[in-house]
């Protein structure tokens, strides 16, 4: 979709350049939600949908990457609510979709394992509320704030620690559940 320039209050907002700075950030943002390649390559299709018919009434109030954020959050929520994403459909993940593999210095024992690791941190993630997964992603994955994640979820910051700290007591229940 060829995107022209779009103004907003006497600026102009680049589509194209939005796409470019967020496709990749989004796409990692919906793969840890949703757990699936196929939803996460469908949520980021969407999302930038709604972004380039949204950008003429961006009134500037939030950041544009909080905005997008948001959009990216509501995506998958709608996504999960249609597909009922469970426990089964997660083992149809692409393994080698994930964009923070291991540091390629390391030996590849090592990469092998890091690769593993983010490999079923994922799945579990796929696996936690919508708002817990969200504020999970954000805060460790994209090293978002307390207040960003406030403004992204559109929930108080007080939330935002308690979904931080039900994702990761659910993480750890999964973890347990995994191991035994």
């Amino acid at each position: 979709m060829q995107g022209p320039d779009r103004r907003q209050e006497g600026r102009s907002i680049d589509y194209q350049k939005l796409v470019a700075d967020f496709s990749g950030r989004v796409y990692r943002q919906a793969y840890r939600i949703l757990g699936s390649r196929q939803d996460a390559e469908d949520a980021t299709q969407e999302v930038f949908l709604k972004v380039y018919h949204g950008l003429e009434d961006f009134r500037g109030e939030a950041q544009v990457a909080t905005w997008i954020y948001r959009i990216t959050f509501n995506v998958c929520v709608s996504i999960r609510q249609k597909r009922h994403i469970d426990h089964e459909s997660l083992s149809d993940v692409d393994k080698g979709s994930l964009s923070n593999l291991p540091d390629p210095g390391s030996g590849p024992d090592e990469r092998l394992a890091e690769r593993d690791r983010l490999e079923q941190l994922a799945l579990l993630i796929a696996q936690l509320p919508e708002r817990e997964a969200a504020a999970i992603t954000l805060f460790y994955v994209e090293d978002k704030s307390y207040a960003e994640i406030s403004r992204i979820l559109e929930i108080p910051p007080g939330s935002v620690a308690t979904a931080l700290h039900n994702g990761r007591e659910h993480l750890r229940n999964l973890l347990k559940k995994d191991r035994e």
